[in-house]
C-alpha cells in the first residue's frame, strides 16, 4: 500500500463501521456547486513560542468533478481578516485497485492538489505557501478524506470534512460580457442608456427626476455618519448622462473632488464616501476627461485596498462577519472594484482579487448576520443602513459586471419580503415596529435600492405595495431620500416593471418565519392601516462580535391603526424590551423554540425556552431559565379581531436573591388606565387594547411614562398569564373557571388554557 493511503483508509473504515455497506463510487453529477473543504489543523503559527494549529476551509467551484482553478481559503481562528488566494494544481478521479479483507472492493478516490498563499496578518503582505494533497470520498451527505501537505516549514496531515452547496452566485441569463472601459456599468449597462432616456420622458420617469431634483436640494455633508457628497455627485452625474449635460457632470466632478479631499478617519463613514464616488465615477465616465478619470480611478483603487484590509479597533473597526461595519465597508470596496475593473491605469490582477474578497465577506454576512428569511441579527437600523448605502448597490453592480446573481437563492432574496410582511401602512407611510438599537429602519429606500435585485418570482408581491404607497399611485417619492437612488429606480422601471401585482399574502403567506434567527411574524391580511401584525423574536442565535440587544422573547403588536406593543428606549437595557426582566440579574442571551403551530388565517402559537442564567462561582450551581408562550388569534371566534395571550414560567432557582424579583413589562403609545388586574390602552382612533392578568392572582400593575410613550409593569408573582384583546370599543367579558396557570378561559366562542409548555386555543390546537 502506498504511503498516501495510510491515513485515508483507517478514517474510511471508522466512518463505515464493520456492518456498513461498501462505499459507493462518486456520482459525478453530484459534484457540482460550491465545494467547502475543512482541513483539520491545516495551518499553524507560533503563539508565545508554542505552535498553535488551526483549521482552514478551502473553497472551490466545481462542475461534475471538474473544478475552476481559483481556490480561496478562510481560517477565522488563524486570521479572520484575510481571505487567502490559491490555485488548484491538479484534479483527478481515480480508482486505485487496493484490496483488503475489510473493504473487499476497489475504492474511488478524488485527488486534489492545492497551492495557496496564506497571509499571517492583514497589514503585512508577506505570505507563506501551503501545499495540500487531498484524497476524498463520498460519505452520506458529505465528502470526507484526508490531506498531507506542508505549510510554514512543517509537514502536516489530518482529516478533511467537506460539503457541496448549490452554486452561489448563479449565472445571469443572456448576460453580455463587459466591453473594454465600458461605462456606465454599475446600475445599468451602456447598451441600456438609449431606452433609459426614453423611460425618463414618460410620466413616471419625469416624476422620478422631479424627486431627484428635490433630493439634490438637501444639505451636503462631508462628515457625520453618512457623508453624502458622493451620493449628491451621483445624482448630478445621472442628470448629466441622461441629458448629455456637461454642466451637471462638472458639478458631479466638484462634489467628487471635495469628497476625496475630506476623508473620514473611520471606515464606517469612509465607506459611504467611496460608494458615492464610485457610482458618480461610473455615470460621469463618458463626460469627464482622461485626467479626471485617472485621478478617480487611482483613488478608488487605493480605497478598495484600504476597505478590504480594514482598520484598527481603536477607530471602531469591526471585521466580524455579522457586523454592519463589515457590510458597509466591504459593500463599498466591492462597488469600487467593479467600477474600475479593466481600467488601463490599474492592473486587473490587483482589482479582481479585491472584488472577490469583498464578495466573500458579504456572502459570509448574508449567511451569518441575515437569517434564512431576512431578519438581521444586529437589529433593523444596523441591518438596513448598510444595505441601502453600499450592499444593495454592490449586488446590482455585481450582476451587471460579472454576469452573476448573488441574490437569488440566498438569504438576501428575503430581505425585502421580510420587511413588506412586517409593514403597516400609516398615512402613506410604511411603519415597522423595530428591534435593536436606534428604533427605526431604512424605510422606502429598501424599495428604491432593492426592487432591481430581488428575484422576478418575488416581484409581483412587492411592486404593488411600492406603487400604492411610494410610487405613482402614492406619495411619488419612489422611496428615494438621497440623489444616488434615482438611477436605481429609473433602471427598475426600464427593466422590470412589466409583472402584474399580487397581494404579498399570496406569495409570502400570513405567518412569516425566520427559523435561523427565531423570528415569528403573524399577519391577518395586507390591506391598509387596520391590518394586524404581531411578532416575537426568540433570538435563537447569539452572535459575538456584533451588536446584540436583550430582546429574547420580546414582542410587538400593531393593529386597527394603532401601535399597542412597541420598543422602549434605544439604550440596550433589558427593561426596554417587552419581556419579564429581573432587576438584579443579567438578561437571557438566547432561546430555542419548543413548540409552534399556526393556522392559514395568520393565527399561531409559539413557545420558547431561554438559556440558563447562572450565578457566578456558585456551589451548588444556582441558575434560572424562562419559558414564554405567545399566542395570536385572528379567527374572530373570540368576538374581537385581535386576541393575544402570553404565558411566562420559570424553572431553576426562582427564589434565589438575584432571581426573586420579576417584572413583566410592555411598552406602548396609548393612554393607559389600570383597574385591579386589568389595564386598558386607549388609542387615538377610538380602538382599545384590554389586558387581563389571570396570574399572578394578586398582581400589581403600574404605569410609567417614558420618552417613547409609556410602559406597563406587573409584579407580585413568579408566573404570568395574560390575555390581551384589541377591538373597537369595549372588550367582551372573560369567563374564567379555576385560577392561576390551570385556569380555563372562555372568550366568545374561543377557549383558552395553558398546558405544560404551550398555550392552547380551541381554534388552533384544541
Amino acid at each position: 500500500m502506498k504511503q498516501r493511503y495510510l491515513f485515508l483508509f483507517p478514517l474510511l473504515l471508522f466512518l463505515q463501521g464493520s456492518n456498513s455497506p461498501p462505499l459507493k463510487p462518486f456520482d459525478l453529477t453530484q459534484l457540482s456547486g460550491d465545494l467547502h473543504l475543512t482541513l483539520k489543523h491545516g495551518v499553524w503559527k507560533l503563539w508565545e513560542d508554542k505552535p498553535v494549529y488551526q483549521d482552514i476551509t478551502l473553497d472551490l467551484v466545481c462542475d461534475r468533478g471538474q473544478c475552476e482553478p481559483e481556490v480561496w481559503g478562510y481560517a477565522p481562528k488563524f486570521n479572520q481578516d484575510v481571505d487567502h488566494q490559491g490555485k488548484l494544481q491538479s484534479n483527478s478521479l481515480e480508482t486505485p485497485k487496493i484490496k483488503t479483507i475489510e473493504l473487499r472492493r476497489s475504492l474511488d478516490a478524488w485527488r486534489l492538489k492545492i497551492a495557496i498563499q496564506i497571509q499571517f496578518h492583514p497589514w503585512e503582505p508577506k505570505t507563506s505557501e501551503g501545499i495540500y494533497n487531498l484524497e476524498l470520498v463520498p460519505h452520506k451527505n458529505q465528502i470526507v478524506g484526508s490531506y498531507q501537505g506542508t505549510f510554514n516549514q512543517r509537514y502536516l496531515q489530518g482529516s478533511v470534512i467537506g460539503n457541496i452547496t448549490p452554486l452561489w452566485p448563479i449565472p445571469v441569463a443572456e448576460h453580455l460580457p463587459l466591453s473594454p472601459q465600458e461605462h456606465p456599468r454599475l446600475i445599468f449597462r451602456n447598451h441600456e442608456l438609449s431606452s433609459l432616456r426614453k423611460t425618463s420622458q414618460t410620466s413616471i420617469g419625469k416624476a422620478i427626476l422631479a424627486q431627484l431634483k428635490k433630493t439634490l436640494e438637501q444639505p451636503i455633508y462631508y462628515d457625520g455618519y453618512v457623508p453624502n457628497g458622493g451620493y449628491h455627485a451621483t445624482g448630478y452625474c445621472f442628470l448629466g448622462l441622461l441629458n448629455e449635460d456637461k454642466k451637471a457632470a462638472e458639478m458631479g466632478w466638484k462634489l467628487v473632488r471635495k469628497s476625496m479631499e475630506n476623508p473620514s478617519p473611520r471606515l464606517l463613514e469612509q465607506s459611504a464616501i467611496v460608494a458615492g464616488v464610485a457610482l458618480a465615477y461610473d455615470l460621469c465616465y463618458p463626460l469627464w476627461n482622461e485626467e479626471k478619470i485617472t485621478i478617480v480611478t487611482q483613488w478608488l483603487a487605493g480605497q478598495t485596498t484600504q476597505l478590504i484590509k480594514g482598520s484598527s479597533p481603536s477607530k471602531g473597526w469591526n471585521s466580524n462577519a455579522a457586523s454592519n461595519w463589515n457590510a458597509r465597508a466591504r459593500g463599498a470596496a466591492g462597488l469600487a472594484a467593479l467600477a474600475i475593473m479593466n481600467e488601463p491605469s490599474i492592473p486587473n490582477h490587483n482589482t479582481y482579487p479585491l472584488m472577490r474578497m469583498a464578495e466573500r465577506n458579504l456572502k459570509r454576512y448574508f449567511t451569518i448576520a441575515i437569517g434564512d428569511h431576512g431578519l438581521g441579527s444586529e437589529g433593523d437600523h444596523y441591518t438596513t443602513e448598510p444595505l441601502v448605502l453600499t450592499v444593495f448597490p454592490f449586488l446590482q453592480a455585481y450582476g451587471n459586471v460579472m454576469g452573476k446573481d448573488l441574490v437569488t437563492g440566498s438569504h438576501a432574496q428575503w430581505i425585502l419580503p421580510h420587511y413588506v410582511m412586517r409593514m403597516v401602512a400609516d398615512n402613506k407611510q410604511l411603519n415597522v415596529a423595530t428591534y435593536g438599537r436606534h428604533r427605526y429602519y431604512a424605510g422606502g429606500s429598501l424599495f428604491a435600492l432593492g426592487l432591481g435585485i430581488i428575484p422576478d418570482e418575488f416581484l409581483p408581491g412587492i411592486k404593488g405595495i411600492f406603487e400604492q404607497y411610494l410610487g405613482d399611485q402614492g406619495n411619488q417619492t419612489f422611496g428615494m431620500d438621497s440623489p444616488y437612488q434615482a438611477p436605481f429606480v429609473l433602471a427598475y422601471y426600464n427593466q422590470k416593471n412589466q409583472e402584474q401585482s399580487q397581494n404579498p399574502i399570496a406569495l409570502f403567506e400570513r405567518v412569516f418565519l425566520d427559523q435561523q434567527k427565531g423570528f415569528y411574524n403573524f399577519r391577518n391580511q395586507w390591506q391598509d392601516q387596520n391590518d394586524f401584525v404581531a411578532n416575537i423574536y426568540l433570538k435563537k442565535q447569539s452572535i459575538g462580535g456584533s451588536w446584540s440587544f436583550p430582546d429574547v422573547g420580546s414582542f410587538r403588536i400593531l393593529g386597527l391603526g394603532e401601535q399597542w406593543a412597541i420598543a422602549g428606549n434605544s439604550e440596550g437595557k433589558w427593561q426596554e424590551e417587552n419581556v419579564v426582566f429581573m432587576p438584579n440579574s443579567s438578561p437571557w442571551n438566547s432561546s430555542k423554540p419548543i413548540f409552534f403551530t399556526s393556522n392559514p388565517d395568520g393565527s399561531g402559537i409559539v413557545s420558547l425556552q431561554t438559556n440558563t442564567i447562572w450565578r457566578k462561582n456558585s456551589k451548588p450551581s444556582v441558575g434560572i431559565s424562562g419559558l414564554r408562550s405567545f399566542a395570536v388569534d385572528y379567527s374572530g371566534k373570540s368576538g374581537v379581531p385581535g386576541l393575544f395571550i402570553i404565558v411566562d414560567q420559570f424553572t431553576g432557582s426562582i427564589l434565589a436573591e438575584e432571581f426573586k424579583e420579576k417584572i413583566w413589562v410592555m411598552h406602548t403609545k396609548g393612554n393607559v388606565k389600570i383597574n385591579a388586574n386589568t389595564f386598558t390602552i386607549q388609542g387615538k382612533n377610538g380602538s382599545t387594547m384590554q389586558g387581563t392578568f389571570i396570574a399572578p392572582s394578586q398582581v400589581k400593575i403600574t404605569y410609567q411614562p417614558t420618552e417613547t410613550g409609556g410602559k406597563i409593569m406587573a409584579t407580585a408573582g413568579n408566573e404570568f398569564f395574560i390575555i390581551m384583546t384589541v377591538q373597537k370599543g369595549k372588550s367582551p367579558p372573560l369567563m374564567v373557571t379555576g385560577s392561576g396557570m390551570t385556569a380555563k378561559i372562555k372568550l366568545g366562542k374561543q377557549t383558552i388554557s395553558f398546558d405544560q409548555d404551550r398555550i392552547k386555543l380551541s381554534t388552533i390546537n384544541p
